[in-house]
C-alpha cells in the first residue's frame, strides 16, 4: 500500500497530543467554542487544506450518549444506502483522545459501505467525529457527542500472561443472509490486549508499553474487503463488524485476515465461507 493521507494525519497529530499522553492536573472543561478550534485543528492536521463538507444524513454515528464502560465503547459509523456506493474511506476521530485519529478504514470494491462498527476507548467527554471520504476525494464530516471519561488509561480487564498466550486467535462469525444475493455481514474478534501505553501495571506500579494493532487487512477470495490503519484509540480484544458483497454470491468462497501490530507481529487467519442457499 501506498502512503495514505491518514499516515501524513498522524503525524501532525503528534504535534497536537505532545504533553496530553499523562495523566496531568484536573482541567476545566472545554467550552463549546474550544471544542469547535479543537475540530478544526484536528481536521487540518489530518486532511491539511481539504474542504470538509457536512454529510447531513449521508453519514451518522451511533454511539451512546453516556458511556457504560468508557474503556469499551460501541461505536458504529453508518452511511445513507444512496451514498454508500461512492465511498471508498471512512475516518473515526475522537476529539480530546491523547491520540485521536482513531480508525481509518480503507473500503475495497467489494466493501458495504453502509455500516461500519468496533469499540474504542474515550479519555473524556469529547465529540466524535466520523468522515466519508468519496472516490473522488470528497470529504463529508458528521459528529457525536459523547460522555466517557477515563478509557485510555483503564487497567487491562485480562491477566497480562494468559493475554499474551491468546496473542493474535481470531474468530469470524456470518450472520445468515435473507436472500443469497445480498451483502455477507461478519463479525471478527481478535485477541490482542491493544495497550495503550497509558496503563500502570498495578503490582509494580510502571506503565505498561504500548502494544497494539497497527493495520488489519480483510479480504474475501483475494478481493479486498478493507483495510485498517489504528493505534491505541481500539479496545482491549478489537472487534469489528462489516459486510461485504462478494463478486459471486452463490459461490463458496474465504475470508482472510491479516494483522500487523506495533510490535511487527504478524498474524494471519482464514475462514472457509460456505455457498449461499438457493431460495
Amino acid at each position: 500500500m501506498g502512503v495514505t493521507s491518514a499516515m501524513f494525519g498522524r503525524a501532525a497529530l503528534c504535534l497536537l497530543v505532545l504533553g496530553c499522553t499523562l495523566p496531568g492536573p484536573v482541567r476545566a472543561e472545554p467550552t463549546e467554542a474550544e471544542r469547535v478550534a479543537r475540530w478544526a485543528d484536528l481536521r487540518h492536521a489530518i486532511f491539511g487544506d481539504r474542504a470538509v463538507e457536512d454529510a447531513g444524513d449521508r453519514v451518522t454515528i451511533d454511539a451512546p450518549v453516556r458511556a457504560e464502560d468508557a474503556a469499551i465503547v460501541p461505536v458504529a459509523i453508518r452511511v445513507g444506502e444512496s451514498f454508500a456506493p461512492e465511498v471508498r474511506g471512512l475516518y473515526l476521530v475522537i476529539d480530546d483522545n491523547p491520540s485521536p485519529l482513531a480508525a481509518h478504514f480503507l473500503l475495497g470494491p467489494i466493501a458495504d459501505a453502509r455500516e461500519i462498527a468496533t469499540r474504542v476507548r474515550i479519555d473524556d467527554y469529547t465529540y466524535l467525529h466520523a468522515v466519508a471520504e468519496t472516490a473522488d476525494g470528497r470529504l463529508y464530516a458528521t459528529a457525536r457527542f459523547i460522555k466517557a471519561a477515563g478509557g485510555c488509561s483503564a487497567p487491562a480487564s485480562k491477566d497480562q500472561a494468559l493475554a499474551l498466550q491468546r496473542l493474535g486467535k481470531m474468530k469470524l462469525s456470518l450472520a445468515d443472509r435473507s436472500r443469497p444475493d445480498g451483502p455477507r455481514k461478519a463479525k471478527l474478534l481478535i485477541s490482542h490486549p491493544n495497550s495503550s501505553g497509558l496503563q500502570m501495571d498495578q503490582a509494580t506500579r510502571n506503565y505498561i508499553p504500548a502494544d497494539f494493532i497497527q493495520t488489519l487487512d480483510v479480504t474475501y477470495n483475494g478481493q479486498e474487503v478493507f483495510r485498517l490503519e489504528s493505534d491505541i484509540t481500539i479496545s482491549e480484544d478489537p472487534s469489528f463488524e462489516f459486510s461485504f458483497r462478494p463478486s459471486e454470491p452463490a459461490a463458496s468462497g474465504v475470508v482472510k485476515a491479516e494483522v500487523l501490530d506495533s510490535n511487527q507481529r504478524r498474524f494471519t487467519q482464514s475462514w472457509p465461507v460456505p455457498a449461499a442457499e438457493q431460495m
